[in-house]
């Protein structure tokens, strides 16, 4: 809610820092752009996680016909997850979410959690999602930080 003011009435991107993605052309934020362009819609990447790692992500209730979806729910257990998708830091939202934020009691951490109103949005038919097509790393840790690190170095030694 806090980016609202600089937002405006205008569709936008959201790029969570701890999530590192490369390896990627044309690029995450360009093909969830297009794809908003396309459609009209809110747009969330979205990645194939198996196994009790799916609990670390909101995970996506799939609608059956497509990159539709018919809800988001924000780390469930593993053994509850209603599909092995999961949201990764990239989205492109339209400007009514801040309604919806404004309209939400706080929700898990004591926070209005942006994957709540992201909830109330595919409901109402208004998400889709878009498949990433290259690396992610989760730098929210020690571990994936340097992971990533290492990765980026290696490819620049192989130039």
């Amino acid at each position: 809610m806090c980016a609202e003011r600089a937002v405006g009435g205008d569709p936008f991107a959201v790029l969570l820092a701890d999530d590192f993605l490369t390896d990627y052309e044309p690029g995450v934020t360009a093909d969830l752009s297009q794809a908003f362009l396309s459609s009209g819609k809110s747009q969330l990447s979205v990645m194939e996680i198996d196994g009790p790692d799916i609990s670390k992500y909101g995970v996506v209730v799939p609608n059956g016909a497509g990159v539709g979806i018919a809800g988001l729910v924000e780390k469930p257990d593993a053994h509850n997850a209603p599909s092995n998708l999961a949201t990764i830091g990239r989205y492109v939202l339209t400007p009514d979410i801040f309604d919806t934020l404004r309209g939400l009691k706080v929700g898990a951490a004591g926070e209005i959690q942006l994957a709540d109103a992201i909830n109330i949005h595919a409901q109402q038919n208004t998400v889709e999602t878009v498949r990433l097509n290259g690396r992610r790393f989760d730098c929210g840790s020690v571990d994936g930080f340097i992971r990533a690190s290492n990765h980026e170095y290696e490819k620049r030694m192989l130039v």
